[in-house]
């Protein structure tokens, strides 16, 4: 965001027009009201997030932190299972293991934030997998091509990858 407050006043450097002078006293007034609107803008803000505008990571670090940290099973569950699988692919045996640990917890007690649909059929464990049945119902998948579709190829069965 500074670069593009910058670069204007670069370009006009290298600016050989009769109307140099006015641009100038533009993009100054456009700079002084981009520095002001911001002061009160982080001024108005939440200052325990003020660390979120200048960090560098990244959506797939952040979700593994929060699962890996968390000590919360309705936060590990929302960051594992309802962000992008992609997110989690650097932690997949964790989740795999936290979830053969618990989820016969999980089903005995029924928490409002478990829903086992959302875990994909190769995150549990073999006895559950078969006890639900999943081969026989329509449980959610993580793609599906575009073929598939539109009826081009057939649909493929999945099996649980410990078969």
């Amino acid at each position: 965001m500074v670069w593009a407050q910058i670069m204007p006043f670069v370009a006009l450097h290298f600016y050989e027009g009769s109307n140099k002078d006015a641009l100038s006293t533009i993009l100054a007034c456009s700079a002084t009201v981009w520095l002001i609107l911001n002061f009160v803008f982080f001024c108005t803000i939440d200052l325990d997030y003020l660390n979120t505008f200048f960090g560098t990571m990244t959506g797939p670090q952040y979700t593994c932190g929060v699962f890996l940290a968390s000590k919360d099973d309705a936060t590990k569950f929302d960051f594992a299972f309802e962000t992008r699988l992609q997110y989690t692919k650097s932690i997949e045996a964790e989740v795999k293991e936290w979830v053969a640990n618990n989820i016969d917890q999980w089903r005995a007690d029924k928490p409002d934030w478990f829903k086992l649909d959302l875990i994909p059929d190769e995150f549990l464990p073999q006895a559950v997998f078969e006890a639900e049945g999943a081969v026989n119902r329509k449980r959610r998948r993580s793609s599906i091509s575009l073929r598939e579709i539109v009826g081009l190829e057939e649909k493929k069965v999945r099996v649980h990858p410990e078969n």
